[in-house]
């Protein structure tokens, strides 16, 4: 029989669950967990998983706006730790900034009364991650069997001699190297996005988007964008792409 995947949306006084079908296709809410101590809580998300067959955990994380790790971010991160010594299952985290006022935007155009977004928000932020997930990988799947057709050597060859990689420093001077794996135009600017090819095998990668700008030389560099709006609308062309290329 095929095992579930478990989606999860920690927060300071609910959890949000959600789990796939047995195909990995379709995530599904279910009732949040509400928090106590943290040793009841990993001991209610352990319970559900076992009950659910779960094969494998995925814990949305509230990255900041510029990807950066913040305080929520941050208790997140400590909780997965708790969670992958606690379990045996593997235990990934996937970027859900946007996530939960997404969900809100889905009760609200579904007519959920206020005190009833409340209950069920939590469930579901944590199937909009999940779900979110599960499409990452199913794309990935069936690029993989398309490259895998096409031709194996021209993939590899392409592969060494034509991505780009850059090295960004972080707020600690620690160096970290990114693949450019696309540039787009939004509104007569161009962004590039990134990447980290040092990314853990148990850490989802995080995409980093960057604006491009012409130096005083007339170079191309790379400039972090500060407005909350200009991020989320080359994060949503990006995702429209996305969407575009799976469909063809």
């Amino acid at each position: 029989m095929a095992k579930r995947i478990m989606g999860l949306d920690v927060g300071d006084k609910w959890i949000g669950v959600a789990v796939s079908d047995e195909t990995g296709l379709i995530a599904q809410s279910l009732p949040p967990i509400r928090r106590s101590s943290g040793a009841q809580d990993l001991k209610k998300v352990n319970h559900i998983a076992h009950s659910w067959l779960v094969e494998k955990i995925v814990v949305g994380l509230p990255l900041n706006m510029n990807a950066t790790v913040g305080p929520q971010a941050d208790k997140t991160l400590q909780f997965v730790e708790r969670l992958r010594t606690s379990c045996a299952l593997p235990v990934s985290t996937w970027d859900e900034r946007l996530t939960t006022r997404e969900a809100e935007r889905l009760l609200i155009g579904q007519d959920v009364r206020r005190e009833r977004r409340q209950a069920v928000i939590d469930g579901v932020a944590a199937a909009l991650i999940l779900q979110g997930y599960l499409d990452r990988e199913r794309m990935a799947e069936a690029r993989e069997e398309t490259q895998m057709a096409d031709d194996k050597d021209f993939e590899a060859g392409y592969a060494e001699d034509e991505d780009e990689i850059i090295t960004l420093t972080d707020d600690e001077g620690k160096d970290h190297e990114f693949v450019v794996v696309d540039v787009i135009e939004v509104e007569n600017k161009e962004y590039a996005i990134l990447l980290p090819i040092d990314a853990e095998e148990d850490e989802e990668a995080e995409a980093v988007i960057l604006r491009l700008e012409k130096d005083a030389d007339g170079d191309d560099v790379l400039v972090n964008i500060e407005s909350e709006e200009e991020w989320e609308q080359v994060a949503q062309a990006y995702e429209e792409l996305l969407d575009d290329e799976g469909d063809e």
